[in-house]
């Protein structure tokens, strides 16, 4: 038996895989915001000075709103991901693990960017841990659709939206880590729209009752 039956040979539980990546992700989404400090200043009444230290905490304020959403996006679209299938096995388990060590990593990523907004190896940094976090995820949607659909979902349909999905979040990804060489603020908005691509799921149920 070759290594990639015996991962497809063993099956395990789907819901205890779904509940164990579920708190992963509402620790991670959490901590991100751990990152925002409440600002100090000399005199607690004066909202000028107020109004002065929080512009400079807005550099962590919009990386905080941006990674907040792509481990949103990537929470429901993970939740997506085991509604199409029937089943789950190794190789699943592995790749939701991989999954979560990157989405795990994410808070630091996020902290150097804030902390160091106009420095483009922070940027580039947050951009090469969410592709690969984009990627493993796709590989996790190639693989449960291709042997564990269930048969209310088009075949031909999902397997087209997954080629669709291994270009889509990781090329406008690519674009941004790219355009972070010319333009930094640029790479900011683009790191911002990619979520927006996958707010809704891409496959509907074709066979109902």
């Amino acid at each position: 038996m070759s290594l990639g039956k015996k991962f497809r040979h063993w099956k395990l539980n789907k819901s205890r895989t779904e509940a164990f990546s579920d708190g992963v992700f509402a620790i991670v989404i959490t901590l991100l915001i751990l990152e925002i400090k409440i600002p100090h200043i000399e005199n607690g009444e004066s909202s000028r000075e107020l109004w002065e230290a929080m512009k400079e905490l807005a550099p962590k304020i919009i990386s905080w709103v941006v990674s907040f959403f792509f481990v949103a996006v990537m929470w429901v679209q993970h939740h997506n991901l085991f509604r199409i299938a029937d089943k789950i096995d190794y190789a699943v388990v592995w790749l939701n693990i991989i999954l979560l060590f990157f989405i795990c990593f994410i808070p630091f990523p996020v902290a150097l960017m804030g902390e160091y907004p106009h420095n483009r190896l922070a940027v580039l940094f947050f951009g090469i841990v969410v592709t690969c976090a984009a990627y493993t995820q796709v590989g996790m949607y190639a693989h449960m659709s291709k042997y564990y659909l269930l048969p209310k979902y088009d075949y031909k349909s999902v397997r087209k939206n997954v080629r669709r999905s291994f270009f889509l979040a990781p090329m406008l990804l690519n674009i941004a880590i790219a355009v972070s060489f010319v333009n930094l603020m640029l790479c900011y908005v683009i790191y911002a729209m990619v979520p927006l691509f996958f707010l809704l799921p891409f496959d509907k149920e074709e066979n109902t009752d």
